[in-house]
Formats: structure tokens, sequence, C-alpha cells
């Protein structure tokens, strides 16, 4: 099978624009959860709820992929944290 590098970018280029809007979603969400955290004196990081996310992405990802999906969360969960700590400023 032959790969049509343009149509596979064409598909990547696509994926992008979707993950860019879940990704804004998701930090503004993150917003939401700090503006709570912050009203109720709790710290923004949360070890037990990283955990579960991050058991979760292992359990549900091809063994292929997993440690990439893993990594792929870790990254967006310490984005999320970096903003929230700049909220709390």
């Amino acid at each position: 099978m032959e790969l049509n590098l343009e149509k596979t970018r064409a598909e990547i280029s696509r994926i992008n624009d979707e993950m860019l809007k879940l990704f804004i979603k998701r930090m503004q969400l993150s917003r939401d959860v700090a503006r709570y955290k912050i009203a109720n004196g709790l710290p923004t990081y949360d070890a037990k709820r990283e955990q579960a996310i991050l058991d979760k992405v292992k359990e549900n990802s091809p063994r292929e992929f997993a440690p990439y999906a893993e990594k792929f969360f870790r990254t967006v969960m310490d984005l999320s944290k970096d903003y929230q700590n700049e909220l709390r400023k």
C-alpha cells in the first residue's frame, strides 16, 4: 500500500485543528477549576486526580502508543497547572 503523503498531511492538519479546539476548551475548564480551588483554598496539584487520568490513558491506549499518550497527557496537565498557577498571582 502506497502512502499518499499529501492526503495524510491534510488529515493530520484537520486533526491538529480539532486538537487545538479541544485544548482551548480544556484550558477554559482548567480556569474554572482554578477559580474553584482558589475560592476554596485548595492546591493546584492533585496527585490522585492526575494518577487516575494517567491510569485511564494507559488502559485505553494501544501498547505501541501508551508511553507517548502518557507523555502527551502529562504535558497537557503540566500546562494546565502552569495556567492555574498564573491565575493565582
